[in-house]
């Protein structure tokens, strides 16, 4: 095994010459890569004299010592890359390219992405703040100071990623990211789940997008037989790195870890507590564990594979009752907190066929996968014209296509029945994957709505998008 090179405690002196050191195995043995993107402690010491905070305070973002609760990987035959850049610097969990515009003195370029949720946040490539929402600093920064940053940081970072898993799916022909990171232990003002208590740990996988299911279940259950209490995709269901590399339609998996904080360390003091010691063995034997899972031997789409659409029978209310119930259960997709018996599924088909709107049910290889309905937007009368649609997936079955194909049908079918607008509201943090698709189809986010439901010990937000059917409002209606 390569020897670590990394510094165990921060510098806050150093140049960051080299970004980034991978720890790897004599020989590697398994298809899974490990990363920790946010545990960088070299602090530059042009960054600090630039900066308003003292240095504890520049490190609230830090994910502190992750690398070192990672480190027995490569004991285990998988190699581990270690960001030596902090986040507040440089945050490689990112696009490349997500700059908020009042941190600038200078314009600028039009490709850079200004309006993400990150950059609204503060929380962009180059952070405005950190997590605690304190600014960093004193001036105005230029657009090269950014650019130099991404192109001998963020941008080698993920070179070196690209080449493991490229190197890794050539040699197992495929491959599993554990992306792994530390949470505050209470929700932060630009969080998601501001001043809640948090779990212990969270899992993220792009709500079933980014990995095989079998993945994220066999990892949630062997945390929870350790005694942690493990969620699924709130407050994190997965940043960049999760999203951008989680490909399973391509034999690529990626899966997002974050641990609370006060599990190892003084957050006060950014040391570690007595509880380090206990963690970090119970991850090592978790890391053994997803090292040894047959990673290979998970189904991957095939290519060409027919979605078929139908209307939803009555027959199907076992199935469409299952699917829904995992939403329900484990993600905050729903804000139901209970899972609905299949009476009440058909009860629900009913008064949507009652109303005059669709519900139909996707078959992939002749299985139903997915289901989606337009239901009525609100009772009052002067809305009948508006429908809200909703899509859920099999969670074995995300990524193939399902929810656009689901979605498209039911915008065609209610603009053939005459309805005129189409609603969507899409809740839960992480909720990426739901918002990017309404948008491939030409929705309109119009409103965030702040905390409005509260679901796995966290307050939720809600995106409102919406998108004009048939004719809209340049006629009248018959």
């Amino acid at each position: 095994m390569t020897a670590p090179s990394k510094p165990a405690s921060a510098t806050l002196n150093g140049d960051i010459d080299v970004p980034f050191d991978i720890c790897r195995p004599s020989s590697q043995t398994t298809p899974v890569v490990f990363a920790s993107p946010h545990s960088g402690c070299n602090y530059p010491a042009s960054f600090i004299g630039a900066s308003q905070l003292d240095p504890i305070s520049l490190r609230r973002s830090e994910d502190a010592f992750v690398d070192q609760l990672y480190e027995h990987a490569p004991f285990f035959g998988a190699p581990l890359l270690r960001a030596h850049f902090p986040r507040a610097f440089a945050d490689p969990n990112r696009e490349p390219w997500e700059l908020d515009p009042q941190m600038f003195r200078d314009d600028l370029p039009d490709w850079v992405n200004t309006t993400s949720p990150r950059v609204r946040a503060g929380l962009g490539t180059v952070a405005k703040v950190v997590t605690d929402g304190a600014e960093i600093y004193k001036e105005p920064l230029t657009f090269n100071e950014a650019k130099d940053r991404i192109e001998h940081c963020y941008t080698p970072y993920h070179a070196a990623l690209t080449d493991l898993l490229d190197a890794t799916k050539k040699k197992f022909g495929t491959y599993l990211l554990i992306d792994c990171h530390s949470m505050p232990s209470i929700g932060g003002p630009m969080d998601f789940d501001p001043g809640n208590r948090r779990v212990d740990m969270v899992l993220g996988d792009a709500h079933g997008t980014s990995c095989a299911p079998e993945i994220t279940r066999n990892v949630q259950e062997f945390l929870q037989r350790l005694g942690y209490n493990v969620v699924l995709n709130t407050p994190y269901a997965g940043g960049f790195t999760t999203r951008n590399y989680g490909k399973p339609a391509e034999s690529g998996h990626a899966l997002q870890i974050e641990v609370n904080r006060t599990l190892y360390m003084d957050e006060q003091t950014i040391t570690r507590n007595n509880g380090f010691s206990k963690l970090a063995k119970d991850l090592s034997t978790m890391v053994e564990t997803i090292c040894a899972m047959d990673i290979q031997s998970l189904n991957t789409p095939t290519p060409n594979t027919a979605i078929t659409l139908r209307d939803a029978e009555a027959e199907d209310g076992q199935i469409i009752q299952s699917i829904y119930a995992h939403y329900v259960l484990h993600s905050a997709a729903s804000f139901e907190e209970e899972a609905p018996d299949i009476e009440e599924i058909l009860n629900r088909r009913e008064d949507v066929l009652k109303f005059g709107a669709p519900f139909i049910v996707a078959e992939l290889d002749g299985e139903v996968c997915g289901f989606a309905y337009a239901s009525r937007f609100r009772p009052r009368s002067a809305y009948r014209h508006t429908v809200e649609d909703s899509i859920y997936v099999d969670p074995a079955m995300t990524g193939k296509g399902v929810g656009k194909r689901l979605l498209s049908e039911l915008i065609d079918r209610c603009t053939d029945l005459g309805f005129r607008q189409m609603v969507a509201v899409i809740g839960g943090p992480g909720n990426e994957a739901s918002v990017n698709l309404h948008k491939r189809l030409r929705f309109e986010q119009e409103a965030v709505l702040k905390s409005v439901g509260f679901k796995l010990g966290t307050w939720v937000d809600t995106v409102v998008m919406q998108r004009t059917l048939g004719a809209g409002d340049t006629s009248l209606p018959d």
